[in-house]
């Protein structure tokens, strides 16, 4: 039997290269994604085709060096080196000085570094190497198939209980139709044909993460600690996606912002959690592929995607699992400012520009109409109630809506210029970024067509839910809503939380509303003594809260209810991770600015 013939240089290195791809789809695969196995060829395909173009250049550059005998005598040591110094060289670069110019002398100076070190590497064990090419090549044909397996995502459950739970990013409830608003939400305005409205929830933070973490945990920020985007949650045992893994739910989600991306641990409990807003989920784990978006792709591809594809992936999860028993979290971020569902080319551009939001880009900062700003919001909600309307028709062709709790909810709302704020949210704890939509609908378990009137929290979600599928609701902060519809329409006081400024380490600022009330209590910036400012509204007789009554009304009875919760969450609070690409992505989607 003849020996193999030895391989050229230039076949070798780009063995390698594709080699180097395999290994790492096999690394970045997980079943989390779902994905399907065309998917997974893709990712297979794409990541060996980005490893071998990569050696393909490097050995053209060995040849044309190779009069030189340090690198031209070492074409393949000189690929592998290359292979290293690119990889670790992206891996510096987009995960440990993202935010540094590359002139900085951390950045030019790390990455000089690292391919010092990876060339010398290559170069100085080129005969090593090429003996083990061929190894090298059988390995990554065992990786190709690890990473299918690890790829594979998990069975279909046993029929039982189904719970989809939808949020919309920064939706205020007077523009819903349901609500009497002016937009027209034909999808909301069936599910409170076919379920509960309430009619006055009020969120516990206008922020995505605090007020997300409330929804899912039945927990108040006081408790959570958590009150601003951008927080490592650490382990939640507590989260709702737990509670139904544990009772044999598949569950899943699919989100739209990047304050709820996995790397905060937001997917504890998932089987699948989709945070991927790339075309192909997951590829952009691969470094040759994150490398390309992040040079070429606009700067928010990958903090935020629009709910076409966000629902999307979640109908893929439905037309795999949807016939057993699951629960699934459904996230759109379209209301969230920038406004896109209108086009820009209709907007007023003439006169003095609005004072926007500073993450806003620049043609929508040419925009000089308020009006035109609120028709743009209000089309941005129409979009997500067609999207909500997109998934809820595919339950109902799989025969499943009618088994399904379905609650429709939002995080928080928005300011459109009340108390000068344009169309912004995040730092004030006035009703229009704390009024939001609630609307519950469970066929057999609630009656049809009712509206409760008296006032709730998007904090009482979870009980809810859980009370709906008879699990306990005990050590929760949140209350089982199910009691009030009917009749007995007793409302509880809502408090809320919220930073009194965008930059690392804000004063808190808390308010404490009642039907009637509603007490606000900035918190003292680091270094502060006295005794904090408060604002006091009477919401019955000032329901847009511009007559502040703190001089004239002893509010001492209010903040003595308030109290307690400032007090826990002073023990409870957790800070945000501070990682650069956290500060950027949160900077970029406008919730933090510099330092004052």
């Amino acid at each position: 039997m003849n020996p193999p013939r030895p391989l050229t240089p230039s076949r070798a290195a780009l063995l390698y290269g594709v080699s180097a791809g395999l290994f790492e789809v096999a690394l970045r695969a997980s079943p989390r994604l779902g994905l399907g196995l065309g998917e997974m060829f893709v990712w297979l395909f794409l990541g060996a085709a980005a490893g071998a173009g990569v050696t393909a250049g490097l050995s053209l550059t060995a040849r044309l060096l190779r009069a030189s005998p340090l690198l031209g005598a070492r074409p393949v040591g000189f690929a592998v080196g290359g292979l290293l110094a690119l990889h670790a060289g992206l891996s510096y670069r987009f995960e440990r000085v993202l935010n540094l110019p590359v002139k900085d002398p951390e950045v030019w100076g790390g990455l000089l570094l690292i391919g010092a070190l990876c060339l010398a590497v290559g170069l100085l064990f080129d005969r090593l190497w090429r003996a083990l090419t061929r190894p090298v090549v059988a390995l990554g044909v065992i990786a190709a198939w690890a990473g299918l397996l690890r790829g594979v995502p998990p069975s279909v459950t046993e029929p039982g209980p189904r719970v989809l739970i939808i949020t919309w990013d920064t939706t205020r409830a007077d523009r819903l139709s349901v609500y009497g608003g002016p937009a027209k939400t034909p999808t909301l305005d069936r599910l409170a044909r076919e379920g509960v409205v309430f009619e006055r929830a009020t969120s516990v933070a206008p922020l995505t993460e605090p007020a997300h973490l409330s929804i899912l945990t039945g927990r108040s920020p006081a408790r959570t600690g958590v009150v601003v985007n951008g927080t490592e949650l650490g382990d939640r045992p507590e989260l709702l996606s737990w509670a139904a893994q544990e009772a044999g739910l598949r569950t899943g989600a699919a989100v739209s912002g990047f304050p709820l991306h996995a790397k905060y641990g937001w997917s504890q409990g998932f089987d699948l959690y989709d945070d991927d807003f790339g075309a192909i989920p997951g590829l952009h784990r691969l470094s040759l592929i994150r490398a390309w978006e992040q040079l070429f792709l606009p700067g928010n591809t990958l903090r935020e995607r629009v709910g076409t594809r966000t629902v999307s992936r979640a109908e893929r999860f439905m037309a795999r699992y949807g016939a057993g028993s699951w629960l699934y979290w459904l996230h759109l971020f379209d209301p969230h400012g920038p406004y896109e569902a209108l086009p820009l080319t209709d907007a007023p551009t003439g006169g003095a520009p609005l004072d926007l939001p500073p993450y806003w880009p620049p043609p929508h900062r040419q925009i000089t109409s308020t009006d035109w700003l609120i028709r743009a919001y209000d089309a941005e909600i129409e979009r997500a109630d067609a999207l909500t309307g997109q998934l809820l028709d595919q339950l109902d062709a799989l025969g499943v809506l009618d088994d399904t709790i379905i609650v429709l909810t939002a995080d928080h709302g928005e300011s459109l210029t009340e108390h000068d704020y344009l169309f912004e949210h995040g730092d004030n704890l006035y009703d229009p970024s704390l009024r939001v939509p609630l609307i519950i609908r469970a066929p057999g378990k609630l009656p049809a067509g009712a509206r409760v009137p008296c006032q709730v929290s998007n904090l009482d979600v979870t009980p809810t839910v859980r009370a709906l599928l008879g699990w306990p609701t005990a050590d929760l902060d949140g209350r089982d809503l199910t009691p009030l519809v009917g009749g007995g329409c007793v409302g509880a006081p809502v408090v809320s939380s919220a930073p009194g400024g965008r930059f690392i380490n804000p004063p808190i600022d808390f308010s404490y509303r009642t039907e009637q009330e509603k007490l606000i209590v900035h918190g003292l910036k680091e270094g502060e003594t006295g005794t904090p400012k408060v604002e006091l509204y009477d919401l019955v007789a000032d329901p847009g809260e511009l007559n502040d009554l703190s001089a004239e009304r002893d509010s001492q009875q209010l903040g003595a209810r308030l109290a307690p919760s400032i007090q826990a969450f002073q023990g409870a609070r957790s800070g945000a991770s501070g990682d650069a690409d956290t500060e950027a992505a949160l900077k970029a989607l406008g919730y933090l600015d510099e330092a004052p």
